[in-house]
């Protein structure tokens, strides 16, 4: 015979931690579109919950960009690889390969341009 698990009241529980950090005060999401901020804060928690650290947007709506870039329209965000190891980089790139499309996010590996190493995620949706 097996016993009803008791519940365990939430307050037991400490809040969790933020699903994705701002790399510093300069990095602006104010004016990122909805949708995407939404699926960036599901990637954090993936993030989160398989490597143990946090999310960085290195960033959003904020810095100064080429002219076809979707960072000035609020459709575009950078994130941080160089926390991760090379094998937990190729993880979260497969995530995203599999994620982002269907989430109508376009994703660019730009850790080999020069400058900080990050992924570039594009909102393509309506």
């Amino acid at each position: 015979m097996s016993t009803a698990p008791v519940p365990v009241p939430s307050e037991n529980f400490p809040a969790p931690p933020p699903a994705f950090e701002l790399a510093s005060p300069s990095v602006s999401l104010a004016g990122v579109n909805q949708s995407l901020l939404n699926f960036v804060e599901y990637l954090g928690l993936w993030h989160r919950l398989t490597f143990n650290k946090p999310l960085v947007i290195t960033s959003g709506k904020d810095a100064i960009h080429s002219a076809s870039s979707l960072h000035g329209v609020g459709r575009a965000v950078d994130v941080r690889t160089k926390d991760l190891d090379p094998a937990e980089q190729q993880l979260f790139l497969a995530l995203l390969a599999f994620a982002a499309p269907g989430n109508m996010v376009a994703v660019f590996d730009e850790r080999a341009l020069g400058g900080e190493a990050h992924i570039h995620l594009e909102y393509h949706g309506s």
